[in-house]
């Protein structure tokens, strides 16, 4: 093994979260390399300190907090809650909305394509001739 597969695998091997076959094959380089020996003891001084400190204590309610923020995110609704969330006064005035609009389109629609360029008139002039309106 090589110094640079050694020191990828240290932390597993001072934690003892490998195969021995492996265990021993990185005891054998630490054997005989003084730097990834010098790595490795560092490592172990700081899994000790870490093993010594106390257990934190998390604020009461901070799970169930963290669970609502969670459920706010990933709950927002889309268009099927807000329809079932209008009354039947809101839903009619959207639906009128709706078709008014889609009659509108209609009727512009038409009244545009029975403009023809040799008409002689352009669409400004038929609006200013009709005082705003289509004919």
């Amino acid at each position: 093994m090589n110094c640079q597969d050694v020191r990828k695998r240290l932390d597993a091997w001072v934690d003892g979260e490998m195969p021995a076959s492996e265990t021993e094959r990185i005891t054998g380089h630490l054997e005989n390399c003084a730097k990834c020996r010098q790595h490795a003891g560092a490592l172990r001084r700081m899994t000790t300190a870490l093993d010594r400190l106390p257990p934190l204590k998390t604020p009461a309610g901070l799970s169930q907090r963290t669970m609502q923020a969670f459920r706010k995110g990933i709950e927002r609704p889309g268009l099927a809650e807000w329809w079932r969330e209008l009354s039947l006064a809101m839903r009619s005035a959207v639906c009128g909305t709706a078709l008014a609009g889609l009659i509108c389109g209609a009727v512009l629609g038409t009244s545009l394509l029975s403009l023809t360029p040799d008409s002689g008139t352009s669409l400004y002039q038929t609006l200013y001739i009709s005082e705003g309106f289509y004919p």
